[in-house]
């Protein structure tokens, strides 16, 4: 009995020294954050719930992020020879410095990489291999983050995906869409990046491989609903503040959504996606832009093809396409909104130089309005003015982008 009181009493004790330290330790905040910025705002943060997914910086200034997608980035062999100089390197700069100055003003890009980096010999359709040069000068040019999970990502098997990734991690690139094995997606998938105090979720899927499995132990992201709802579900336990899913879907060269394409989109949203972009027809297919309010989503940007961002194809339709750019706001109560969005169409210019092929991927309206700048006559002309006047008809209830190139590239 008196074992008992003894013990009872020595639990008192401790318990009165651990109040009388947290007291301690509380009247030290208080008094500490009179001395910090935001008014002890970070203290009210410390205790909140949500603080780890919404954290405002400021009162008066919300947090802002600019989002911009690239379509279809593809290695024919005409544009292997056109970018390979005398010294066997490989020059893409100028394929791309028409839209440098756009793309860079982007906080976070995103492009699809549809051709493997297997190394030489570089090849083109069907099976493509191309040049590193390609994809690390559009890095240079802007672009923050490539998607690789396409039909193509098995065309050189296991080589072209392992060497891929490597190429991308040691130049330090985000990417999504293939992995080396389980260890490798466990780890990766979902990519997350953060970005102005934002951490945005990237997803990447494919219909298929041509036919081509993934070689064990090699995994490609397919579409699939299962694997989408997991994932989502991930990345929400990952603290994501906005959700991207980039499909590889759709009919080539149709130029409209098929159902299936709505089927996958609308379930996506339901899973919990904010966003969805498209690719793979290699040609450019309509954008939407819905409410979604029942799924917790204020507004939403559906862009089921955004066509051929550079490529050797000439045929109408394929010869450009759109890049989608967004600006998401979130607010002081965080609740994260589009309130700024636009399309920029653009043409692949081909033509010869010295007896050499070269591309050129120009901003169209700009091109349409200053053919002599671009030295564009006969023929081009009227193939520019025709994409631009489709793209335009197709994309007829979506903002097209202002973007001053004429101060940006001269």
């Amino acid at each position: 009995m008196f074992g008992n009181f003894f013990t009872f009493a020595i639990l008192i004790d401790i318990l009165k020294v651990l109040i009388i330290k947290f007291m301690k330790i509380l009247l030290f905040l208080l008094i500490y954050s009179l001395f910090v910025p935001n008014d002890g705002a970070w203290l009210l943060q410390l205790f909140s719930e949500k603080s780890q997914v919404k954290v405002v910086q400021s009162e008066s200034v919300p947090d802002t992020l600019t989002l911009m997608f690239i379509g279809d980035v593809m290695s024919h062999s005409p544009q292997v020879d056109a970018a390979r100089l005398q010294d066997g390197t490989y020059d893409y700069a100028s394929c791309y410095q028409f839209l440098a100055p756009y793309i860079a003003s982007a906080d976070l890009c995103i492009a699809n990489m549809e051709v493997p980096l297997a190394g030489s010999p570089y090849t083109g359709y069907p099976q493509f291999s191309c040049p590193d040069a390609m994809m690390s000068q559009l890095f240079d040019a802007g672009v923050d983050v490539f998607l690789t999970a396409n039909n193509h990502t098995c065309d050189k098997g296991a080589k072209g995906i392992r060497r891929t990734i490597h190429v991308m991690d040691s130049l330090g690139i985000p990417h999504v869409g293939t992995y080396l094995d389980s260890t490798d997606f466990n780890q990766r998938n979902p990519l997350i990046v953060e970005k102005n105090g934002f951490r945005i979720a990237v997803l990447n899927y494919t219909y298929g491989t041509n036919g081509i499995p993934a070689p064990n132990p090699f995994i490609v992201n397919m579409l699939d609903s299962t694997e989408i709802a997991r994932d989502i579900a991930r990345a929400r336990e990952l603290k994501a503040d906005y959700i991207v899913v980039m499909p590889h879907w759709g009919i080539e060269y149709e130029r409209k959504q098929n159902k299936e394409q709505k089927g996958y989109a609308n379930y996506m949203y339901e899973c919990g996606a904010d966003m969805v972009i498209g690719g793979h027809p290699h040609v450019v297919q309509p954008i939407t832009l819905e409410n979604r309010n029942e799924l917790g989503v204020a507004q939403c940007i559906t862009a089921y093809s955004l066509g051929n961002f550079v490529s050797n194809q000439r045929k109408r339709y394929t010869d450009g396409g759109i890049i989608v750019k967004c600006q998401l706001v979130r607010d002081t109560n965080g609740v994260i909104q589009i309130t700024d969005y636009e399309y920029l169409p653009y043409w692949v210019y081909k033509g010869t130089c010295q007896g050499k092929y070269q591309y050129h991927i120009l901003p169209a309206k700009h091109a349409v309005e200053n053919c002599a700048y671009y030295d564009l006559h006969g023929a081009d002309s009227v193939a520019l003015n025709l994409f631009y006047k489709d793209t335009k008809a197709l994309i007829d209830s979506f903002p097209e982008s202002k973007f001053d190139f004429t101060s940006a590239i001269r």
